[in-house]
């Protein structure tokens, strides 16, 4: 596939795709692209990388790595606001999963979209390095449905694991999300708030995890993604009133607060994590924003000390007790 006119593309560019620059690989993270690519920087060129493609070798980088050779060679970072900004002039090739998932010529993504018949192939792909064409031996499949596409691919995964056409999940592949992601809480609290969200599915012995980004129909949504003034880390118990965009990125719940209006979330982690009408917990930093003070979950990749659980599901799941020890451990 030929490369998109500029002008058309800025338009066009959307979360989870990914663009080429300075012969490097950056995955887009924003939807607000019109001056520059908001993207983080993930496959460079170079002799110790363990993926292929057309010959040369690609290193994949992780938070603090992209960092550091970003600042060393000069790809874009931007330090104030943590993320890379990619102008226009020097994109070489974008990579758009609805547009490239029919080429990828991938039995595993196959499988994957037999399932999922009955969705337009328009409104779903596939991101990450099977995308670009650096899949490794580890990859799992990047999974992607836009708008209220993926809502009704949340419940067919649902369905399907219920009737057995899918399986949960075992506990090999719970083990590789866990310490892929660096996640912070317990593992048995991060399984079970994962397990209710059916995002997550083994299909033939092939794990994928589904996606969601929104349609072009909803990108104006007004969901602040871009830094505020900080006014410090701190950590709040709220009721849950709207969960509409809590798969969203950043993720959003709007919460029954004095001073905050929402929690954001930019670590999918954390993503569907509570529900309407749930108490959840969440720690993060303050942000003011346009005016509205927000409370900022996973300012980078990789978090540390800041999470979001519901306490409403951890009693339920009588996991409440195991939280409130951990927290008494970590404090």
């Amino acid at each position: 596939m030929g490369k998109i006119r500029m002008g058309k593309a800025k338009s066009k560019i959307r979360l989870r795709d990914f663009v080429k620059a300075k012969g490097c690989f950056f995955s887009v993270v924003g939807y607000r692209n019109e001056d520059r690519i908001k993207c983080f920087l993930r496959y460079i060129p170079s002799d110790k990388g363990d993926r292929v493609k057309s010959g040369l070798k690609y290193l994949k980088l992780d938070h603090n790595s992209a960092v550091k050779v970003a600042e060393k060679f000069d790809l874009f970072y931007n330090s104030e606001r943590g993320i890379f900004f990619v102008p226009y002039d020097f994109v070489e090739e974008i990579y758009k999963p609805e547009e490239r998932v029919g080429e990828l010529n991938d039995e595993e993504v196959e499988k994957i979209l037999k399932f999922f018949e009955n969705i337009p192939k328009s409104k779903m792909g596939v991101t990450g390095s099977r995308l670009i064409g650096l899949k490794g031996e580890e990859s799992d499949v990047d999974f992607v449905m836009y708008g209220r596409y993926w809502f009704l691919g949340q419940r067919q995964i649902r369905n399907g694991i219920e009737s057995g056409k899918l399986s949960e999940p075992d506990e090999d592949i719970w083990d590789f999300i866990f310490n892929k992601r660096k996640v912070n809480i317990p593992y048995d609290i991060f399984v079970a708030h994962e397990r209710r969200k059916f995002h997550r599915a083994v299909i033939g012995g092939t794990y994928f995890d589904l996606l969601y980004v929104r349609d072009y129909d909803e990108l104006d949504r007004q969901i602040p993604e871009d830094i505020g003034v900080k006014i410090g880390k701190t950590t709040i118990t709220a009721k849950v009133v709207d969960d509409r965009y809590s798969f969203d990125y950043p993720a959003c719940y709007y919460i029954d607060h004095p001073d905050i209006r929402a929690i954001l979330s930019f670590t999918h982690t954390y993503v569907g994590q509570g529900r309407k009408g749930e108490l959840i917990e969440a720690k993060g930093f303050v942000e003011e924003i346009e005016g509205d003070r927000y409370l900022i979950v996973g300012t980078s990749r990789e978090v540390r000390d800041e999470y979001i659980v519901s306490l409403t599901f951890l009693e339920k799941a009588s996991l409440l007790k195991e939280f409130e020890v951990w927290k008494e451990v970590v404090a």
